[in-house]
């Protein structure tokens, strides 16, 4: 009989720290949007730490030029942030990126951050703010203005 018990107990606690793994960032994914609905990031806190955001109904303004080739497409458009260096723009993807599923993604409640391998986005009610560790990053609005800094 006690043998089932250590065995339950061992396994509680297995949960128990692989939810605090996940909660404080550890390697793994996670999509978020903005309290409005307009904004959706998709990050990894992984190797190859990174972020992208995207707007619902909605693109970049001004509206970066396309610079597609073979199959990709210019459905784009979306900051991308890796844990070190400058933000890029992803103009063609081939596929809709941070917007794919959008029911999977929670909501990053204003005054809230996610934070992953060295990178950390804040949002407010309908704006996203990432940064890296090198302190570059972006901040996009749900109407569409960003900025690179």
């Amino acid at each position: 009989m006690r043998i089932p018990s250590i065995i339950i107990l061992a396994l509680a606690a297995a949960a128990l720290a692989a939810s605090t793994a996940t909660a404080t960032g550890a390697k793994g994914s996670a999509h978020f949007k903005t309290q409005n609905g307009k904004i959706y990031c998709l990050g990894s806190s992984g190797t190859r730490a990174f972020v992208y955001c995207g707007i619902k109904n909605g693109h970049l303004k001004p509206m970066p030029k396309p610079n597609c080739h073979g199959d990709d497409d210019p459905t784009g458009g979306w900051p991308n942030l890796n844990a070190r260096g400058r933000t890029k723009i992803q103009t063609c993807s081939g596929d809709p990126g941070p917007l794919a599923n959008p029911a999977s993604a929670k909501v990053l409640a204003p005054g809230r951050t996610w934070s992953g391998g060295g990178i950390s986005c804040k949002a407010t009610a309908s704006a996203m703010t990432c940064r890296n560790k090198s302190q570059h990053g972006f901040t996009m609005t749900s109407s569409g203005p960003y900025k690179k800094f």
